[in-house]
């Protein structure tokens, strides 16, 4: 008799947090639905490990992360960055200046995590856009928590050096992080469907 947990069981504790995480490093809504239904699946090939996993969640959300990040270069290779500056500019939201100048900010900062090793980027990802705790980081990537340590710290390092400039006044180590605040809004979406719910 198998005791294999169902799939909608499995990512149901983080179900909404998936989407968020895939978001917050994408900030376009095809593209986020696009790394969602990739995330998905592999979520369903290692549903396995997975459930046996010390800290599933945590695992969960890094698929997200590191599938969001392959996203975000795949695009960058084909020159689409999501809504260009111009419509931005003409866009009736308030300050479509300083919205403009916020999304090429984001872009850039994207670019450099995706230019970090794929534990620096996973680490800072889930610490600081996801606000996981150093423990569940660790159970995640399967090292110790002073690695984790290191991941952030040498990451961060980084990251100051290829956009700190973006900051005004230049602050130390991930302050510059500070452009995928968590209170953002989430565009207004379809339910996405699970690689179950398709085969039917």
């Amino acid at each position: 008799m198998s005791t294999e947990i169902p799939f909608a069981d499995l990512i149901a504790p983080v179900k909404d947090r998936m989407f968020e995480t895939v978001w917050r490093i994408l900030r376009h809504p095809q593209d986020a639905e696009d790394a969602l239904q990739n995330a998905l699946t592999t979520i369903w090939r290692q549903r396995a490990r997975i459930a046996g996993h010390r800290v599933p969640q945590a695992l969960i959300l890094k698929i997200c992360a590191d599938t969001a990040i392959d996203q975000f270069r795949r695009r960058r290779s084909v020159k689409h960055t999501g809504v260009p500056l111009e419509e931005s500019m003409a866009s009736q939201e308030p300050s479509p200046l300083g919205h403009a100048i916020e999304r090429e900010h984001q872009e850039i900062l994207l670019a450099a995590i995706a230019r970090l090793s794929p534990n620096q980027a996973a680490s800072i990802v889930m610490r600081h856009l996801q606000g996981e705790s150093l423990s569940d980081i660790a159970a995640a990537l399967g090292c110790g928590i002073e690695t984790v340590r290191e991941h952030l710290d040498r990451g961060k390092k980084r990251l100051d050096q290829l956009v700190g400039y973006l900051a005004t006044p230049r602050p130390p180590g991930l302050a510059v992080l500070g452009v995928a605040p968590l209170d953002t809004p989430l565009p207004a979406r379809e339910k996405t469907q699970t690689p179950k719910e398709n085969e039917r």
